[in-house]
């Protein structure tokens, strides 16, 4: 039993590595493992378009799994569970209708036979009995290709396109400019009460509060339930369960068979291996090494690496190992079977022509220390035993308060042993990242969704789970309050009014900024320049820089969408202006995101268009470029226009 458990682990393993690029294996997979919810609804639709249909148990795996990619990823903070949510649900309305094309069962398997690395996974799924998960992600991949060559071969550039686009990237300037710093000016800034009350008033909405509610809990950890001894016996008693993988240290020379081989060109294809195994035996014996053999002599990919095979492992010696299942069947055999080190084989034949091997070295399975495997044990045993007995302990306590009270009932002989405390939170929103007294809310999946649905003065339990779907803990809860969503009184929030981002402050900075860019741009005489102009400049009394300086920025071009000026930063005013002046003029105060700018334009250069229309080379790289781009948006607008058409229902839940 042990052992065919660790077998269809490591095919769930192995079909979602290569899954995750085809969602239809992925769901498959998903729905069959073991695990989810207990309630029975881990079968129930959530998602749904056309024909196609996601259960409960699937997708929250498939979350699960992405928020658990992203932590590895992120190494710290928790990931947004929503967002994420949001993130799969897209992922898989996009696959439904990429799958949506009519692709045939002759085309998939003529996509797979027709090259030699397919029908090599083609093998490894059949190995595991998961040949239909393949053959499903295959016609999804086609479908997908034939959906997007139908919408993208209908574009075209025109010549006015092309020219256009050209204009934009080849019309330059730069620009000289005297810069205004909103931060400098936050020191001169004076703000009353007065003037806070109205700024209030007038942007409360930026202030309102969400809900809030404050409890009193009991925490039951299904770890207290697991103890040392526990994990020991475990241990000593499944050790098949923590052996190593079987490896092998091998190399080859493949004389290769044609492409789509008749079977007369097989057999001029063994005659010439039997000839070439000749050579290698003679050339071996002469002391020619294997590695030297396979570079000069092989017809397979590896050749160029001397004939190995695999990956390296870091606890082995340098050089390449594969495991049992990542070969085809023949080669499998003759390395884990038949060859013992050092020798080498008679001719294999494979899918892929006649093989000579030589096996270097052989690892047997060993078993890995316990302190390698502690803490997996732990994990698994807290959540098929822990997990149990922290949920029959938190419905007694429930029934027991419900009876008593908080306190005489974690006094109770049976809890004793648990050391169990009663909390209370401070008020907090249903938002929050930390839950006061209780941790991360990414840590307690779902404690926060569910208490906010208890009415003040209702004890209830709580189960909440890791971003790997596993129960972190349950809690017996009873709500003390609650706090609707409302406007708060100016005085409890007057600090965040005044200071705060987009306080009160920062705009009169900003307009500060604004008012002394302006006065000295009316110092300016004709003709004067910037250089000229920033001599008569006084700081304002109390800015933290008393100087200016006139700086100058790289030369920028016009870019749909982006107002980013090399040097200066975002700011549209001044990327509008800088092409609608002549060199040498003087305008201003332009706004940006943090500064307030006074410009001089100090070189332009124009597109030379008769150059581009000239210059069949660049035009072409012109043409290609915006082909692919417009290709691009017009399946985007097909894909939109697709996903309305279909309304795909998604469950309440998760909308």
């Amino acid at each position: 039993m042990i052992i065919f458990l660790r077998e269809k682990f490591i095919a769930q393993i192995f079909m979602w590595v290569i899954a995750v690029v085809f969602v239809i294996g992925s769901i498959m997979l998903y729905s069959g493992s073991s695990g989810g919810r207990r309630d029975g609804t881990e079968a129930e639709v959530v998602l749904k378009i056309d024909a196609f249909e996601v259960t409960r148990g699937a997708f929250e795996r498939m979350v699960s799994d992405e928020m658990r990619r992203q932590q590895n990823q992120r190494f710290s903070g928790p990931s947004d569970q929503k967002e994420t949510e949001k993130v799969i649900i897209n992922f898989l309305i996009k696959r439904a209708i990429e799958g949506s094309a009519n692709i045939s069962e002759a085309e998939v398997e003529h996509y797979i036979r027709s090259d030699a690395s397919r029908v090599q996974l083609y093998n490894q799924y059949d190995r595991l009995g998961a040949t239909e998960f393949y053959k499903q992600n295959v016609q999804l991949q086609l479908s997908s290709t034939a959906l997007r060559d139908n919408v993208e071969n209908l574009e075209l550039i025109t010549d006015t396109e092309a020219e256009q686009d050209y204009r934009l990237e080849a019309d330059k300037a730069k620009v000289k400019y005297i810069e205004f710093r909103y931060n400098d000016y936050l020191s001169t800034v004076n703000v009353d009460d007065a003037e806070a009350v109205t700024f209030f008033q007038e942007n409360a909405n930026d202030y309102k509060t969400d809900e809030q509610i404050k409890i009193k809990f009991i925490k039951i950890n299904p770890a207290d339930f697991v103890s040392q001894s526990d994990v020991e016996t475990y241990y000593n008693e499944n050790q098949s369960e923590f052996m190593t993988q079987e490896l092998v240290k091998a190399r080859h020379i493949l004389k290769k068979f044609p492409d789509d081989a008749t079977d007369e060109q097989k057999t001029e294809t063994k005659t010439a291996a039997e000839e070439l195994l000749k050579t290698v035996k003679a050339e071996l014996a002469a002391g020619t090494s294997f590695a030297d053999l396979a570079k000069t002599h092989s017809e397979g990919p590896s050749g160029a690496d001397g004939g190995a095979l695999g990956n390296s492992n870091p606890d082995l010696p340098p050089g390449k190992y594969f495991g049992r299942g990542q070969m085809v069947k023949p080669f499998e055999e003759a390395c884990f079977d038949i060859l013992k080190p050092g020798e080498v084989s008679d001719l294999v034949e494979t899918v892929f022509g006649y093989h000579i091997i030589q096996l270097e070295e052989k690892h047997l399975p060993t078993l890995k220390p316990f302190l390698e495997v502690e803490s997996e044990i732990r994990t698994k045993l807290v959540q098929l035993n822990g997990v149990d007995n922290a949920k029959e302990v938190a419905e007694n306590l429930l029934f027991d308060i419900e009876i008593e009270d908080y306190e005489t009932a974690v006094g109770l002989d049976r809890y004793k042993e648990l050391s169990l405390a009663v909390s209370e939170t401070d008020f907090f929103s249903k938002d929050v990242s930390i839950i006061p007294n209780i941790g991360s809310s990414f840590q307690f999946r779902g404690f926060t969704e569910e208490v906010f649905d208890i009415e003040v003065g209702v004890t209830k339990t709580i189960e909440t789970k890791n971003f790997q779907g596993g129960v972190t803990a349950y809690f017996v809860v009873t709500v003390l309050g609650k706090k609707p969503a409302a406007i708060p009184k100016f005085e409890d929030v007057k600090g965040e009014v005044i200071d705060g981002v987009g306080g009160l402050r920062e705009k009169k900075a900003k307009e500060s900024a604004l008012a002394d860019a302006q006065n000295l741009f009316n110092q300016r005489k004709d003709n004067e320049s910037l250089d000229d102009l920033i001599k008569k400049y006084k700081a304002p009394e109390g800015t933290t820089t008393d100087q200016k300086s006139v700086q100058e920025s790289g030369i920028f071009n016009r870019t749909a969408g982006s107002h980013y000026v090399s040097g200066v930063g975002n700011s549209k005013e001044v990327m509008f202006a800088a092409f609608n002046m002549s060199v040498g003029d003087v305008r201003g105060p332009f706004t940006g995101d943090s500064s307030v700018y006074i410009i001089e334009l100090v070189e332009r250069v124009e597109p030379d268009v008769e150059l581009f229309r000239t210059d069949p080379v660049q035009k072409s790289q012109r043409y290609q470029t915006l082909l692919q781009g417009k290709k691009g948006k017009a399946y985007d607008n097909w894909f939109a226009a697709r996903r309305k058409l279909a309304n795909p229902w998604i469950h309440e839940d998760y909308r």
